[in-house]
């Protein structure tokens, strides 16, 4: 057996030797030595731990009678021991030769600097030449030992390839720490028969081929898998990390389990990417109400959540008892689930899985047992290939009533009236284009929403949207959608305007309208293909698929020119940049309207100058409101706003969307959301590691610090006029600014307490970087159509001066007016 050192220090060698030396008669039969230094025995330094040490493995190679012979190898470097190993190989034709214990002197031969991962590459390096060249090897945790000069301060965390400790000074102990690391190999390695050398072994897993072979036919190549370690769950996730990109998936880690719940919805609400979780037992409990969004969102994907079995009484972690049954939950929900607990049923399982995965009624959720779960027998067959799995076909057949609504929907915009607004839900491409189409030759008003922030968008490919006009919700109205929608602080009566809301079920977040002032003061039309989303309130219910609907509008589309400027002329009668006061005040602390107005003028500026893109992300809170009302879009953002509106779901988003991202990322987070949840920095670190190549971008998370929970602060103080009061009191504490480069990536951590826009522009718009910043700002209860009270006020001017209007009018616009 070769035991391998690799050390540029005498001394070091000269120890490890020596304390081989002081147990052979007891475990080695012989010794043969390879190596660039002359033992120099070095005088025993008198250390009771040590004897005690020496004692005890005595005894134990007493108690085992298991002797080797050993041919220790030292070399300089990884590189050179690679070679000797190879070359002593050679020498043994014909007779067993394996690598067993590993000490590795990275103290004496590499540099201060090298990180964790530099290591690891080495080290795997040297366990890949000796796989290729077939020489048999242990490598685990017990083998191989790296022995570093200083304790790592900045970024530290479990290596791959090995063990490492900071090497000791004193020879007593450096002697000490080499023989425990000998017995541990000696116990739990030679002597283990459940371990054996290895050339390059790879473990199968039943239930992860039968899902990988599936996510690979019916996902395009292109899905997530996401897991949160647990014992039982250990052996499918090693699995699925090393199999999943040769079937198109990729694979990222979270800060917890209902962070990857965060990352699969956002990840299917923008980029319709199916995915599969992996979660040890009862940790389906902590997906949190981000489980119902994803049902409500009808995502594609499975989650894997170990079980027991039900006839096991009380075990550890198990949601089936005698007195608890997590399927009667699941049920209670509507989310598909299926208990797999014998290996047997594997198969007829999965077709149910697979059958459920198709209905689109949300994730899949697997129950699954240990036995299953460590199964490793192949099936003789792909479950997938057995029989046709797929949605259930799509019809685009209209019904008469259908039909007659529709051509009603159609003479709205043909015929009259002279305001039409479209609050776009979530839309493909495909639909998007079609929309946009509409929208110009109709002189339509598009708007987005809290839900889905930038459905429709101020820029397209870097050119200003003249049909956009602002955001629509319960908690955010811009100042313009305001001022196009009411006259003199009144609604604009019913007959002059219309409101289409296209894939939606006009829930409560949609609007800031109550359900009787939506059925007696407006004309709403909506669009959905689900009976159970018709609202009551609806004056024109189409009930039929979105693409039919824009298909046949696109074709039959008949606007009257006069119509269409008249339409994009009262567009352009507001202003498009906040008028109130307090969004110019640069006070210190900064509110957020000055905070968002300035931003917005340096997002404005890069969009139109240097083609800048991102990917918005906005959690639950004032903040997440001010950036989807005061900031300009390139395209469609994840908002935690959607569903049950889950401080912290966007946050936690923000480490998956990183990756998969097209564009650049800036997440808007309030010191209220960063609160609730964990701090995401380590998993963004982890996935950097193992994703790098998927970085080339700007990640920006701008965190928002004023010490109070402001939405519920505007509530009490605005609507109710009471104080404030310790509930919505959060603890900012300074954040130390620091900078790391991470994998030739950027960390920088800063606070900000005034607006550079200089500086910002840089921030954002330099690749392989992420920015951690703390925007101080202070509360208030200003603007940004919180609600509608605040839309109203002294410091607000809705319409543009006559004579500006009239210029506007004069021709036919082509851009929106700015406050200019």
């Amino acid at each position: 057996m070769g035991i391998v050192v690799i050390t540029q220090s005498q001394l070091f060698f000269d120890t490890t030797l020596g304390v081989l030396n002081d147990i052979k008669e007891h475990v080695f039969d012989l010794v043969e030595l390879d190596a660039e230094f002359s033992f120099r025995r070095q005088e025993q330094v008198p250390a009771e731990l040590y004897q005690e040490t020496k004692f005890k493995a005595i005894e134990y190679f007493r108690s085992k009678k298991r002797t080797m012979n050993i041919q220790l190898i030292q070399a300089n470097s990884v590189a050179q021991a690679t070679e000797k190993v190879i070359n002593n190989h050679a020498l043994y034709e014909g007779e067993t030769f394996q690598v067993g214990m590993l000490y590795y002197d990275h103290a004496s031969v590499g540099r201060e600097e090298d990180s964790i991962e530099i290591i690891d590459e080495q080290l795997l390096g040297f366990y890949q030449a000796l796989s290729k060249a077939y020489i048999p090897f242990f490598h685990s945790f017990f083998s191989t030992v790296t022995f570093i000069k200083n304790t790592r301060r900045k970024v530290r965390h479990l290596p791959q390839q090995y063990r490492e400790v900071v090497r000791s000074e004193t020879t007593s102990a450096l002697q000490t720490e080499l023989l425990y690391f000998w017995m541990d190999f000696y116990e739990m390695n030679y002597l283990n028969r459940r371990v054996k050398p290895r050339d390059d072994m790879k473990h199968h897993n039943t239930l992860g081929e039968q899902l990988l072979e599936f996510l690979s036919k019916h996902a395009n190549q292109n899905w997530l898998g996401l897991y949160y370690t647990g014992s039982i769950v250990s052996n499918l996730i090693g699995y699925v990390d090393r199999e999943a990109p040769s079937y198109g998936g990729t694979v990222l880690r979270g800060a917890n389990e209902h962070s990857l719940a965060c990352g699969a919805l956002a990840n299917w609400q923008l980029y319709q990417k199916p995915f599969l979780i992996i979660v040890t037992s009862a940790m389906v409990d902590e997906f949190k109400g981000t489980l119902t969004n994803l049902k409500e969102a009808s995502a594609q994907g499975f989650i894997i959540v170990a079980e027991s079995c039900v006839n096991q009484w009380y075990s550890f972690q198990s949601t089936i008892t005698s007195t608890e049954d997590t399927r009667e939950v699941l049920t209670a929900r509507g989310i598909p689930f299926v208990y797999m607990s014998e290996v047997e049923e594997i198969e007829q399982d999965l077709e149910q899985a697979f059958e459920y995965y198709h209905q689109a009624n949300g994730p899949v959720i697997l129950l699954v047992t240990q036995k299953v779960l460590n199964a490793v027998s192949p099936l003789n067959h792909m479950v997938c290939d057995r029989r046709e799995f797929g949605p259930a076909e799509k019809t685009s057949a209209v019904t008469e009533s259908t039909q007659v609504a529709l051509d009603k929907a159609l003479a709205l915009l043909n015929e009259g009236p002279d305001k039409v607004v479209w609050q776009l839900g979530a839309l493909d491409q495909e639909e998007v284009d079609l929309v946009q189409s509409v929208a110009e030759r109709a002189g339509i008003a598009l708007v987005d929403s809290l839900a889905y922030p930038g459905s429709a968008q101020k820029y397209i490919n870097g050119k200003l949207n003249a049909n956009y006009l602002g955001t629509l919700s319960i908690y955010g109205l811009s100042p313009r959608v305001y001022s196009y929608l009411y006259t003199n602080n009144q609604l604009n009566p019913k007959a002059s305007q219309c409101l289409f809301f296209i894939k939606s079920r006009v829930a409560q977040i949609c609007t800031p309208f109550t359900e009787s002032r939506l059925k007696r003061k407006l004309n709403v039309v909506q669009l959905t293909h689900n009976p159970a989303h018709m609202a009551p309130f609806t004056d024109l219910p189409l009930m039929m698929d979105c693409k039919t609907f824009l298909h046949y509008i696109s074709d039959n589309l008949r606007v009257d020119d006069e119509l269409r400027k008249k339409r994009l002329s009262l567009m352009m009668a507001y202003y498009d940049s906040q008028s109130d006061i307090v969004s110019k005040l640069p006070m210190n602390p900064m509110s957020p309207n000055y905070f968002f107005s300035e931003l917005n003028n340096v997002l404005e500026d890069l969009i139109v100058t240097a083609g800048y893109d991102y990917t918005g992300i906005y959690d639950v809170g004032r903040c997440g409101i001010s950036a989807i009302i005061n900031l300009s879009r390139t395209r469609r953002g994840f908002s935690g706003w959607y569903g049950r509106a889950l401080m912290g779901d966007a946050l936690l988003s923000s480490i998956f969307l990183a990756h998969t991202s097209p564009s650049n990322v800036i997440a808007f987070i309030g010191d209220g959301a960063k609160d609730i949840v964990p701090d995401i920095l380590p998993s963004f670190i982890d996935n950097l590691l193992t994703h790098p190549e998927t970085l080339n971008k700007n990640i920006t998370v701008m965190y928002f610090c004023n010490g109070g929970l402001s939405l519920i602060n505007t509530y009490q103080e605005r609507l109710l006029f009471n104080r404030t009061s310790k509930q919505m009191r959060l603890m900012n504490l300074h954040q130390e600014e620091w900078e790391e480069t991470i994998n030739q990536f950027k960390v920088v951590a800063k606070t900000i307490t005034n607006f550079n826009a200089e500086e910002i522009a840089q921030s954002l718009t330099e690749p392989r970087r992420l920015n951690l910043f703390s925007v101080v700002v202070n509360h208030n209860n200003e603007g940004d159509g919180i609600t509608l009270a605040t839309t109203k006020g002294w410091q607000r001017s809705p319409e543009l001066p006559l004579d500006v209007r009239q210029y506007i009018t004069a021709d036919e616009p082509n851009q929106t007016m700015t406050e200019n």
